[in-house]
C-alpha cells in the first residue's frame, strides 16, 4: 500500500504551526507595543474594539469550517470530487450571502456604532471610514475562509501556514511603517485587515491546484449537499461554542461578582497557561483531517496508530515542560506581565491553571480531535457540555470563597475530572482496548526519557533555586537543559515515530 497522506505531511505541518505561531507572537507584542504608543487613546481603542469584535464571528461559523475540512479529507480519500464541488460550494456561496447581508447590517449601524462607541465629532469621519473598510473585510473573510480549511483538509497545513508567515511579515512590515509614519486610522485598518484577509485567497488558487475538477461555481449550490452534514455541523458548532465559553466567560464571572479590577490578578496568572496551551496544540492539527481520511477508508488500525502516537508524543512534549512551566511559573509571569512582584494569589491562579491546562492536554488534544472525526462527535459534546455547565457553577459557587483562585478552581476541577475519568475512558473504548493498556501503551517508550527530563528540573532547582532574581535568561537555560535531557533519551522514540511516518503503511 502507498504512504497514507498524514505520514507524508506530519512533520513539516507540526514545524510550519509552531513557527508560524512563534511569529505571530513576536509581532503581536512589537505591534501591540507599536501601536499602544503611536495611536491616540480614542484611535487606539477603536482599532482594539473593532479586533475584539472580529473573534466573535467564530459564532457565524456554524460548524461549516470544521465541515468543509472533514469533508474534503473525506471525498479526496474516495474520488467523489463532484459530491465535495457541492457542499464546497454551497457553503461558500451560502458564506457569501451572509457576509453581504451582515455588511448591510453593519452599513446601516454605522451611526449608531459611532454614537455608542462615543466617537469625538472630530474623529467621526475618520473612524467611519476604518469601520466600513474593516467590515468589508470581514464580509469576504466569511466565504474565503474555507480555502485555508480545504488545504488542512488535503493535509498541507504547512502550505497554510508558509503563506501565513508571508503575511504575517508583511503585515509586521507594513503596520510598523503606518504606524511610525502616523497614518490615519482606516489605512491602519485596510493595511492590518488586507494582509490577514491575503492568505484566504492564495489558498484558493492553491486549492485549485490540488483539486483535480475542483470548482465553486453557482450552479452547484444545492442545499441537499450541506444537510448530509448538518449534523456534524451543529454538534462541531456546540462544541466550539462551549469551548468559547469556557474560555471567556471566567473574565465574566469575575467582574460581576467581585469587580473588574480583580480580572488583571487572574489574567496576570492566566498568561503563562495560556501560552503553554498554545504552544502544545500545534503538532495536533494534523491529526484530525488523519483521523478523517482514515475514518472513510475504514481503516481501523490506522486510527489506533494515529491516537496512540499522537498521545505519546504530546505527553513526551508536554510533560517537561509543563514541570518547568510550574517551577519557574513566577519568573515567566513577571517576563510576560513586567510585573516586579508576583502575589501569592497570582502565582497560585497561574499554578491551578497550569495544571489544567496540561491535564486537558493529555486527555482531550489527541482523542477529541480524531473522535471528532470518527463519528463520536456526540459522545464528546455530551462531555464538554457538562464540562462547560461545571465550570460556570463552581467558578460561580467558589468566587465568593476564595475570590479570583475560586474561579481558577472552577476551571480546573472539571477539566481534571472529565478527561480523566470520561475522555480518557471513552478513548480507550474507542481504541476497543482497556484503559489500563492505553495508559501503558501510551507510556512505555516514554517513560525513560520523561523522567529523565523531570529529574533533570529537579537537580536543577535542587542546585540553583529559582528566586526573585531569576529572569528570562534564568528560565532559558534550565528549559534548554531540561530539553535536552528528554531529547537525548528519547531520541530513539522520535526517530522510530518519524520512521513509522516515512515507512509504508
Amino acid at each position: 500500500m502507498s504512504e497514507p497522506t498524514w505520514k507524508k505531511h506530519f512533520w513539516r505541518n507540526a514545524f510550519s504551526n509552531y513557527l508560524r505561531t512563534a511569529l505571530r507572537l513576536i509581532s503581536g507584542l512589537v505591534l501591540f507595543r507599536l501601536t499602544f504608543q503611536n495611536l491616540s487613546a480614542e484611535a487606539f481603542g477603536f482599532y482594539s474594539l473593532l479586533w475584539s469584535l472580529f473573534g466573535y464571528t467564530i459564532l457565524f461559523d456554524f460548524g461549516l469550517g470544521f465541515t468543509a475540512q472533514k469533508a474534503v479529507a473525506e471525498k479526496m480519500a474516495s474520488g467523489e470530487i463532484e459530491e465535495l464541488n457541492k457542499l464546497l460550494s454551497t457553503i461558500f456561496w451560502s458564506f457569501a450571502g451572509l457576509g453581504v447581508g451582515l455588511l448591510l447590517v453593519f452599513m446601516l449601524a454605522e451611526n449608531s456604532f459611532l454614537d455608542w462607541t462615543k466617537v469625538s465629532a472630530a474623529n467621526r469621519g475618520e473612524f467611519g471610514r476604518a469601520y466600513l473598510v474593516f467590515f468589508c473585510a470581514m464580509a469576504l473573510a466569511f466565504p474565503t475562509g474555507i480555502f485555508p480549511e480545504a488545504l488542512r483538509g488535503l493535509q498541507r497545513i504547512d502550505l497554510a501556514n508558509w503563506v501565513t508567515i508571508v503575511a504575517l511579515l508583511l503585515n509586521a512590515g507594513l503596520l510598523t511603517w503606518a504606524l511610525l509614519a502616523h497614518a490615519p486610522l482606516s489605512w491602519i485598518v485596510f493595511i492590518s485587515v488586507a494582509t490577514t484577509l491575503a492568505p484566504n485567497f492564495v489558498c484558493y488558487f492553491i486549492v485549485q491546484s490540488r483539486i483535480p475538477g475542483f470548482d465553486l461555481a453557482l450552479r452547484h449550490y444545492q442545499f441537499s449537499a450541506v444537510r448530509g452534514v448538518l449534523s456534524f455541523s451543529v454538534v462541531a458548532y456546540l462544541i466550539t461554542f462551549t469551548n468559547l465559553v469556557m474560555s471567556r466567560t471566567d473574565q465574566a464571572v469575575i467582574s460581576f461578582t467581585i469587580g473588574v479590577s480583580f480580572v488583571t490578578v487572574y489574567q496576570a496568572g492566566y498568561k503563562v497557561s495560556d501560552m503553554f496551551g498554545l504552544f502544545s496544540v500545534q503538532m495536533q492539527d494534523a491529526l484530525s483531517p488523519a483521523a478523517a481520511q482514515l475514518n472513510i477508508k475504514k481503516d481501523v488500525a490506522g486510527l489506533r496508530e494515529l491516537l496512540l502516537q499522537g498521545m505519546r508524543l504530546t505527553t513526551l512534549l508536554c510533560t517537561p515542560i509543563y514541570g518547568l512551566s510550574a517551577v519557574c511559573l513566577d519568573p515567566l509571569i513577571r517576563v510576560l506581565t513586567g510585573l516586579k512582584h508576583v502575589d501569592a494569589t497570582t502565582w497560585w491562579v497561574g499554578e491551578t491553571l497550569l495544571l489544567a491546562t496540561y491535564s486537558s492536554l493529555i486527555t482531550n488534544s489527541c482523542g477529541v480531535r480524531i473522535l471528532m472525526m470518527s463519528g463520536w462527535e456526540r459522545r464528546v459534546l455530551r462531555a464538554s457540555l457538562l464540562d462547560a455547565g461545571l465550570n460556570l457553577a463552581l467558578s460561580l459557587l467558589l468566587v465568593f470563597k476564595l475570590g479570583v483562585l475560586g474561579v481558577a478552581v472552577g476551571t480546573m476541577i472539571p477539566t481534571v475530572l472529565i478527561g480523566w475519568l470520561w475522555i480518557l475512558p471513552m478513548t480507550a473504548r474507542f481504541c476497543e482496548i482497556a484503559l489500563t493498556d492505553l495508559l501503558r501503551q501510551v507510556m512505555t517508550s516514554i517513560l525513560l526519557p520523561i523522567s529523565a527530563g523531570l529529574t533533570t528540573l529537579a537537580l536543577i532547582f535542587w542546585l540553583v533555586p529559582v528566586t526573585e532574581e531569576t529572569g528570562f535568561v534564568g528560565c532559558l537555560w534550565r528549559g534548554c537543559a531540561v530539553v535536552a535531557s528528554v531529547l537525548g533519551l528519547g531520541y530513539p522514540f522520535l526517530r522510530q515515530l518519524r520512521k513509522a511516518k516515512r515507512g509504508i503503511a
